[in-house]
């Protein structure tokens, strides 16, 4: 019985002549169905950039009187490139220098900005979803060092499909003992991201080269870094006094 249906199916898929086109109209059903899940899910700001500007401003001082410091956020020439790519990233604008499905990358010397701009714009998405109950995820903004403990203390899948912010990319130990095994906690959750597409933003005092050298994360997973991240350069000296 088992052989006559196997038969069965092969003669149709063999004589019918609409197979073809049956199949290549389900994968453009499955395809279109998934780019609209990929948009739903995706954060778009209704914002003019003068208003985005502004905010970011705001969201900027907001984010140093947290760190007590008392001096004002600053857009200026070296930085408002940034906020611009930024603004185009956040409202899905084809402006955008990169890909808009990856993530950001904000590259740089030291001191030069950069957490305290992902953090202002970590602080702006997290605040107008929570403002207006928005069924979007929150962003949990992290410095590399401090991720790793987390994965290694909880589990790596714990942060898989959590939007991230990671702060100091590449500061962190690349190997770790654990109970005698060699592990690589950041490596490991950057392959594991990359295979299903979570977005991920981050700043880095390193190039992509150097992140995908020996002495960082490898070949292979340099290869994932660039399928993963824009990277965008901040320009500028140290901002610190």
């Amino acid at each position: 019985m088992e052989k006559r249906k196997d038969s069965s199916i092969r003669e149709v898929i063999s004589t019918n002549q609409e197979f073809y086109h049956l199949l290549r109209k389900d994968v453009q059903d499955m395809f279109a169905d998934e780019k609209e899940k990929m948009q739903q899910r995706r954060f778009i700001l209704p914002l003019a950039y003068p208003d985005f500007r502004e905010l970011f401003i705001w969201f900027g001082n907001y984010c140093l009187s947290q760190r007590n410091q008392h001096t004002s956020f600053v857009i200026d020439e070296d930085n408002e490139p940034i906020v611009e790519q930024l603004y185009y990233f956040v409202t899905n604008n084809p402006s955008f220098s990169g890909d808009l499905s990856k993530g950001i990358m904000l590259q740089g010397k030291y001191g030069c900005g950069k957490t305290l701009i992902m953090e202002t714009y970590s602080l702006l998405h997290n605040y107008v979803v929570r403002k207006f109950s928005l069924s979007q995820p929150l962003f949990s903004f992290v410095k590399s060092v401090e991720l790793q403990q987390q994965i290694i203390s909880q589990s790596v899948k714990t942060f898989v499909r959590r939007p991230l912010i990671i702060d100091e990319f590449g500061r962190e130990s690349k190997t770790v003992m654990d109970y005698g095994n060699i592990i690589r906690p950041v490596s490991e959750l950057l392959s594991l991201r990359s295979d299903i597409g979570t977005v991920t933003h981050g700043t880095t005092n390193f190039t992509l080269d150097t992140l995908s050298s020996e002495e960082f994360y490898g070949g292979m997973i340099g290869d994932r870094l660039k399928v993963m991240f824009n990277f965008i350069t901040l320009k500028g000296e140290s901002r610190r006094v």
